[in-house]
């Protein structure tokens, strides 16, 4: 079965399978949303992207965000097996309360105060930088799970080959992980797509090796062609990306959701790399292990 970060506490309500925790339902929403209507999938984006607005708005607030009728999100609650809308809500609004801290939150209004600031001096921007990646890394030190973090390690332990995909803004982590994992004596082949070649590079992915898949929205081809080839060849799939519903996250055994800061419209790598410098240097120790 994959592996997320996210809790498996749920409860029976006859035949459905009722969400207990918001990860649990952002689970569920992922592994549904190709059954899901048009206008259901566009309640099921506002309340991953926005949990934090869902646990304090009304009703008609939420349905207005989402751009739906609030007949539609009663109609999304009961669909995840919820009495109604307001059941739902508790969700989040019990996550609240059970993590204070509200990273996510912060983050997107250190976006919005950053937008509208005009101080664009070295100085200014440094600690914008600085608090937005912060905040980012607090985010992510919250939502990893150690099951999910010694699960992939042991995939990458097992594995007799580990292939490596990322283009565009996240090809920095990619190289990274390629080098660092080279440097620890772990064969590994970069997949860059360079003149299309994407197929050529990853056609000996095999039940025996793994793939580090990053990839984050608007999800390229390169990367879904790479999910796709490693899936149908049988190797194990880590991917990170941006969301839960990152069309790529079904065909994955591990999957790390990674939120970066974003601060006048640019987004840092300092979290994702902070998750794949983790994911290299245990991999290290368990090799020690192994070999005592």
């Amino acid at each position: 079965m994959r592996q997320s970060n996210a809790s498996s506490a749920t409860g029976q309500v006859g035949s459905l399978v009722l969400p207990k925790s918001v990860d649990a339902l952002h689970t569920l929403i992922a592994e549904q949303q190709e059954q899901l209507s048009a206008r259901l999938k566009l309640v099921s984006v506002y309340l991953v992207e926005h949990p934090q607005q869902v646990a304090f708005s009304t009703l008609a607030e939420i349905a207005k965000a989402a751009g739906v009728h609030a007949s539609t999100l009663v109609r999304f609650a009961n669909h995840f097996g919820f009495g109604g809308f307001s059941e739902l809500q508790k969700l989040y609004k019990n996550q609240l309360l059970e993590h204070p801290s509200n990273y996510r939150e912060r983050i997107s209004q250190l976006k919005k105060a950053s937008g509208n600031n005009q101080n664009t001096t070295p100085t200014h921007l440094l600690h914008e930088f600085i608090d937005g990646n912060q905040l980012a890394l607090s985010l992510l030190q919250q939502q990893i799970t150690p099951e999910l973090l010694d699960a992939s390690v042991e995939t990458l332990l097992k594995a007799n080959e580990v292939f490596i995909c990322g283009i565009r803004r996240v090809y920095p982590v990619a190289t990274f992980f390629n080098y660092t994992l080279s440097q620890m004596d772990v064969r590994c082949s970069l997949i860059d797509g360079q003149e299309s070649m994407q197929a050529e590079q990853g056609k000996w992915m095999n039940r025996e090796s793994a793939l580090i898949a990053i990839t984050f929205n608007p999800y390229g081809k390169i990367p879904r062609e790479t999910v796709e080839l490693a899936k149908k060849q049988g190797s194990k799939i880590i991917l990170i990306t941006d969301s839960e519903l990152c069309p790529l996250a079904p065909l994955v055994d591990h999957l790390f959701i990674v939120r970066e800061a974003e601060v006048r419209a640019f987004r840092s790598l300092n979290s994702t790399l902070c998750l794949a410098q983790t994911l290299c240097v245990a991999l290290g120790y368990r090799k020690q292990d192994v070999g005592k």
